[in-house]
């Protein structure tokens, strides 16, 4: 994070801005994919972006003077470029060792309903939902080395997620965003597929 101020009606303003990908939580990539971009120009989708990445009152950002606003506009550069997933088994997260699921093909009823449910509630848009996801794809493992059982209760984890750094996640759902089958096709063949 860099520390930058500016001068704002009068007013000098302090504000801590992520530089990378690695300083941005989920919960701030989720609202970057929560809001509507139809209709806004490159200037309102750049004032929008840097609100939900800093929580600066777009009030104030539109008061910024224009070489304030470029130099700010300037430190989130890195938003259009691609996140790269890296490989990885498992996310350190507050002390706790959370390890992927990625056996998709064995699904537990609780599990389908769950994504189901979640991926419905954002029309699709795995984005607005990946805090939610995280819950039933990242598990802590049992004594026995294997993967805790999903219990309703790991929604509760959400908000652990939230705080996370998207860059430790993202690699969960590359497979999906990269033409892989999707997760909302895995659990509708596995439905589709269980005895009528």
């Amino acid at each position: 994070m860099i520390n930058l101020k500016l001068e704002i009606d009068d007013e000098v303003k302090e504000f801590n801005l992520p530089q990378s990908w690695d300083e941005v939580t989920i919960g701030d990539f989720v609202k970057l994919f929560s809001f509507e971009r139809e209709g806004l120009n490159s200037v309102e989708l750049s004032v929008k972006i840097i609100n939900v990445l800093t929580d600066i009152d777009e009030n104030l950002i539109m008061m910024m003077d224009v070489k304030d606003f470029e130099k700010l506009a300037e430190v989130f550069a890195f938003t259009s470029k691609e996140l790269k997933p890296t490989n990885v088994e498992s996310v350190e997260l507050e002390g706790e060792t959370y390890y992927l699921k990625n056996d998709f093909s064995k699904l537990t009823m609780g599990e389908v309903i769950s994504i189901e449910t979640i991926l419905q509630s954002a029309d699709g848009n795995l984005f607005k939902v990946m805090d939610k996801l995280l819950c039933i794809f990242l598990r802590k493992k049992k004594e026995n080395g294997k993967l805790e059982a999903f219990k309703g209760e790991f929604m509760d984890r959400v908000n652990l997620f939230r705080n996370a750094p998207i860059s430790k996640v993202y690699n969960i759902f590359s497979f999906f965003l990269t033409g892989g089958t999707t997760l909302e096709d895995n659990t509708k063949d596995y439905l589709e597929s269980l005895p009528k």
